[in-house]
This record gives C-alpha cells, sequence and structure tokens, in this order.
C-alpha cells in the first residue's frame, strides 16, 4: 500500500511527523511530498524491482546531503563553509552517503531522494548529477554502477527508516575525506566540491 494512506495505516508513529513536514516546509521541492512521504511509508525490501545494465551491473543511486555554515573564521576558505552528511556503514567500518538501489518503477531522481530519505533522514533540493562510477561490491563480489546527486538540505526529520541502525553526522569536507572508505565517493565528493566551491585565489577579471 502506497501514498499518504498506506503511510498512516502501517506507520502510525510518524503520522504527527509527516502532517507537519507538509505544512512547515516553505520550499517547493522536485516531487510532491505526497510522493515523498509514500517513499518512506513502507520502506523497500528484496531486489524483485532492482534495476541491472546490460552488463548485469546492478544500478545504485544516492545523495550527498550537503548544506552551507556560518564560519566566525571569516579568513577560512571557501571549502569549509560546505558541510556533508555521513552515514554509518551497515557494517560499521566508516561513514558513507546514503545510495541504495534504483527500482523498476521509478526514475533515478525519486530513487536518491527515496535512499537519502530512508537512511538520513533529510529532505532538500535535489540537483543535477555529479557522474557515474562502476565499482565492484567487497561484500558481495558483484559489479555495480553508482549515480550521485547533490542535495541541499533543508530539513531534518527526527524519526525516519533506519534511524535506529545508522548514526548520521555533519562533518566538513575534509573530515568526510578522511572517513569515505569508497573511492568512487570520493570522486562523488570532489566532483560537488568543484561545483559549488571557487578557489580562493580566483579574481574578479574585470
Amino acid at each position: 500500500m502506497g501514498g499518504i494512506s498506506g503511510f498512516l495505516t502501517n506507520f502510525s508513529p510518524f503520522t504527527n511527523l509527516f502532517e507537519s513536514i507538509l505544512e512547515k516546509i516553505p520550499i517547493k521541492l522536485p516531487i510532491p511530498l505526497e510522493k515523498m512521504v509514500s517513499y518512506v511509508s513502507y520502506p523497500r525490501t528484496g531486489r524483485h524491482l532492482q534495476r541491472y545494465d546490460n552488463r548485469g551491473f546492478r544500478l545504485v543511486v544516492g545523495c550527498i546531503p550537503y548544506r552551507y555554515k556560518k564560519l566566525e573564521d571569516q579568513a577560512s576558505s571557501n571549502e569549509e563553509e560546505i558541510e556533508v552528511l555521513v552515514i554509518s556503514a551497515q557494517n560499521g567500518k566508516g561513514m558513507l552517503f546514503p545510495k541504495g538501489g534504483w527500482e523498476n518503477d521509478e526514475s533515478m531522481e525519486d530513487a536518491a531522494i527515496r535512499e537519502t530519505l530512508e537512511e538520513a533522514g533529510v529532505l532538500g533540493i535535489i540537483e543535477c548529477k555529479l557522474g557515474k562510477w562502476s565499482y565492484k561490491s567487497k561484500r558481495q563480489s558483484i559489479f555495480h554502477e553508482g549515480h550521485m546527486f547533490p542535495l541541499l538540505v533543508k530539513k531534518e526529520l527526527d524519526l525516519w527508516p533506519e534511524k535506529n541502525i545508522r548514526e548520521r553526522k555533519w562533518v566538513t569536507i575534509s573530515k568526510a575525506r578522511e572517513e569515505c572508505p569508497h573511492l568512487w565517493m570520493k570522486e562523488a565528493l570532489e566532483e560537488l566540491v568543484r561545483r559549488h566551491v571557487q578557489p580562493a585565489t580566483d579574481e574578479k577579471v574585470n
């Protein structure tokens, strides 16, 4: 059962939370909030809808949630003005960005938003894709193609589907580089930095 009605029936502890979200978020998100609520109304299990490419690679999508912070030290580099949200890996080894399987009944962007809600419990504005990367899962020894998006966070939820199995925290770009064990995610992070951070040595050309 999907949509708000299914959500209220099956996950009543979240009812007040999402009613407040529907009322209070002052921005126009890229997809309707009703659709967003249906994503977290029943966290998906199994892989019967999982997408694979013509090579047999499992297709996964995710987001790098980020925000801008106010600095006390005005001499700090522009890179330090951005924080990213990382979550703990299920195996307890390192911190990473939310991601998961792209399924047949959703667009790539919808899947990325859903996974970010389920794993990190944040809402925001999804931006143009950072890129795609091929990698091999160490745990399952299968190949994946990963697609990552930036997500400018506008709302952090107090309750979300994986709250009890994951830690989340805001970190600096440099800290994320240290804590993330996956090279492909680090490359996605560098693309986000390239887009949003101007080099400190840049000067305006007249």
